[in-house]
């Protein structure tokens, strides 16, 4: 029973690793003091564990070095990582010639690591490896690994349910563990509670929005090889029950319980029907204008016109695009874009009247004569409106339910408002 809940633990940080992909990269710190940002690619359980890095810094033992070549590699054949962190870290050998990096490629008796940078030198060898490698570690090499919150702003993917001995369940994001002792999971209320793996009876995955399937929030599928079978499962881990079973979801929403000790690997693969959604939790009537509030401007009625004044919500120049999101309550409200025209208009001027040019809109206009907004609705049921902005001049955007306008000058680059 040990050896099974063993592999129970290392199942769930395999689980729970999928999350990290793309949008939240895992850092896994090894026992050997190596640290891996990226996920757990396969496992075996009982011999050896493969990471897939974005970033590495790995600690190797000097006695089996055979070889060292170091090279310096000029900045323009360098990897966009590489130039950021040579940069960053003022690690750039300058010569008349140019900039360059020195990278070292270690060859050991078992292995060959490419085009490292050396960090410390001696009995124990550090590099950092920025290129995207797999590192293969004996099981039970892993000391702990650490998450990133999911951003507030991403909403696919899923979300993880933690089922107690005594039931009770608690749904939220599993940010920290320590194989075969314990796990800490931010709750959707944004407390952090910390549990004994001894404690864990079941851990469940679930969606994270209702408004998309589970497939298309999955970033990496699970690939299985199970004992006396020919070919791999490939799917989903939708459950799995400390020293017993866990649950595979197929495509076709068709599901699997296998027993964990009929499992001989493990593996993940890129789900290409993945989807990141990000938006914005606007509050109700709340509306942005370039992602910040949108001032509304009130124009002035005179006989069939509105007339602008000096006021304006925003100035902006041909060629730049206006992007509004607004939670509306109801995502069929009419919105409207009308470019001012000028007209000329009788004011009054004392006791008398005076006739003016001056740019106006009619409510004629912003039925008759609207300009073309793409217009979309969001994974939170907000409204998303965007438009080029082709030509000098001020455009008025309505929206229904509002008594004002939001009203955009625009302006050459050069600061010329005429076209």
């Amino acid at each position: 029973m040990k050896l099974r809940n063993k592999y129970f633990y290392m199942l769930i940080m395999f689980y729970v690793s999928a999350n990290a992909f793309a949008q939240n990269i895992e850092q896994i710190y090894m026992k050997n003091g190596s640290i891996i940002k990226g996920y757990i690619a396969e496992q075996i359980p009982g011999k050896q564990i493969t990471l897939q890095t974005e970033e590495a810094t790995i600690v190797v033992n000097s006695d089996s070095l055979l070889n060292r070549i170091t090279e310096r590699i000029p900045s323009e054949s360098l990897s966009q990582e590489w130039k950021e962190w040579a940069e960053q870290n003022d690690k750039y050998v300058k010569s008349t010639s140019g900039k360059s990096l020195e990278l070292t490629t270690l060859e050991f008796k078992n292995s060959t690591f490419h085009r490292v940078f050396l960090l410390e030198k001696g009995s124990l060898i550090k590099f950092l490896d920025l290129g995207r490698s797999q590192y293969t570690f004996a099981w039970g090499d892993m000391y702990r690994s650490v998450k990133n919150r999911r951003p507030e702003n991403l909403f696919s993917g899923v979300k993880e349910i933690v089922v107690l001995d005594d039931g009770t369940e608690i749904t939220g994001q599993i940010i920290e563990q320590f194989p075969g002792r314990n796990l800490k999971i931010l709750t959707d209320d944004e407390e952090v509670l910390s549990f004994k793996f001894s404690q864990v009876q079941q851990i469940r995955t679930e969606k994270l929005s209702d408004k998309l399937d589970l497939w298309s929030q999955i970033q990496l599928l699970d690939q299985i090889q199970v004992k006396e079978e020919h070919g791999s499962l490939v799917g989903f881990i939708s459950s799995r029950t400390s020293g017993k079973e866990l649950v595979f979801n197929f495509e076709d929403g068709s599901k699997r319980t296998i027993p964990l000790n009929k499992i001989v690997s493990y593996a993940k693969i890129p789900n290409e029907s993945y989807v990141a959604v990000y938006d914005k939790i606007l509050k109700e009537g709340e509306i942005l204008l370039n992602g910040k509030p949108a001032y509304f401007v009130q124009l002035n009625p005179v006989g069939s016109y509105l007339v602008l004044t000096s006021v304006v919500s925003a100035q902006a120049t041909v060629g730049d695009t206006i992007c509004v999101e607004a939670n509306l309550g109801n995502v069929d409200n009419v919105i409207t874009l009308v470019k001012a025209h000028v007209e000329n208009v009788t004011v009054p001027n004392g006791k008398k009247k005076r006739i003016v040019s001056l740019p106006v809109i009619t409510y004629q206009d912003l039925v008759q004569s609207p300009i073309g907004i793409n217009r979309e609705v969001t994974p939170l049921s907000n409204i998303k409106i965007t438009f080029p902005l082709n030509e000098t001049g001020d455009y008025v955007l309505y929206i229904q339910g509002k008594e004002d306008y939001i009203v955009i000058n625009v302006i050459n680059k050069n600061g010329n408002s005429k076209n």
